[in-house]
């Protein structure tokens, strides 16, 4: 009987011990859109727009460190990759410039030509340090966009596909926003 008291007790006990300890996040990062916050000017027109998502890395490699560039040719520094779709109708579908566009090979070779490129926001996050005893990383990012830089680049109504890379170069999934519905 006592036994019996005793694992009736200690068993819910167990359960909650476990359910406080700390999460486990895989070391390829992930990422969740949480959404938008839109501001405007005295007319209602949108002027800029915060870009929210939240970002998990079990060994904590997220980000850049101060002054850490490769410097190799044709090496990406990037490691926030936004890529935009217009969206006509129900369907989304890459927005595209004519550019000109300048590339630098892995042998150093200048390549420079005009293309139909996908309009793109990569970024640069920097370096975001572990809490406490834990490698583990899961922390809220805020991109702002403004008209000035990227809002006149958008269509009226998109969406974006994005991912991430940390240090160690493994990527997250694509993970995709809501629609963005801009007023002009």
């Amino acid at each position: 009987m006592k036994v019996t008291r005793l694992l009736l007790f200690a068993f819910p006990l167990f359960i909650l011990a476990s359910c406080t300890k700390e999460a486990k996040f895989s070391e390829i990062p992930s990422v969740i859109f949480d959404g938008f916050i839109k501001y405007a000017d005295a007319a209602g027109k949108d002027t800029a727009v915060d870009f929210l998502f939240t970002l998990r890395d079990g060994d904590g490699d997220i980000g850049f460190r101060e002054n850490e560039f490769d410097n190799s040719c044709g090496a990406d520094n990037f490691n926030l990759y936004l890529a935009y779709e217009e969206k006509t109708g129900i369907t989304y579908r890459p927005k595209k410039l004519w550019l000109e566009v300048v590339e630098v090979t892995t042998n150093c070779d200048t390549l420079v030509y005009f293309d139909s490129v996908q309009v793109k926001f990569n970024q640069r996050m920097q370096s975001i340090e572990p809490q406490g005893n834990t490698k583990s990383i899961e922390a809220e990012v805020r991109y702002r966009m403004d008209f000035a830089s990227a809002l006149v680049l958008l269509s009226n109504a998109g969406r974006f596909e994005f991912y991430i890379r940390d240090r160690a170069g493994n990527r997250s999934a694509k993970a995709y926003s809501s629609d963005l519905l801009l007023v002009r």
